[in-house]
């Protein structure tokens, strides 16, 4: 799979989402095997997921070096954040952490993906 293949998964995944209202994202190829996207994605709720993905694909796998899908609600609070920035050395799935709203430790959580959390707020949309 080439990043342009992930790239139209994405868009189709986009297009085919009842809960999302509005999307503005950006999809920049650095390479046949590594990629970046980027945006926001708005919700028929309200909510809004804002993203950056870097994506390198290694034999068939797809991999994430760096990733932040941050959900907030309507009013721009913090749902959750799922990220791989490497400051939280004391959750043992380190880098990879959620965020939760007003939970001041982060939790664990392995590697994730676009497609994952957009599933993730499918089940947390209410219209």
């Amino acid at each position: 799979m080439q990043v342009k293949d992930y790239f139209s998964e994405i868009q189709n995944l986009l297009r085919r989402s009842a809960f999302i209202e509005n999307v503005d994202v950006k999809y920049e190829a650095k390479s046949k095997t590594v990629g970046l996207i980027y945006g926001n994605i708005g919700m028929v709720d309200g909510s809004t997921l804002q993203f950056l993905e870097l994506i390198d694909r290694k034999d068939n796998e797809i991999i994430r070096p760096k990733y932040r899908f941050h959900f907030m609600d309507s009013g721009d609070k913090m749902i959750f954040r799922y990220d791989n920035a490497p400051h939280h050395p004391e959750v043992p799935t380190y880098p990879h952490h959620k965020h939760i709203r007003d939970e001041e430790k982060p939790k664990q959580s392995k590697e994730i993906g676009l497609r994952d959390v957009l599933s993730n707020i499918e089940g947390t949309i209410i219209r």
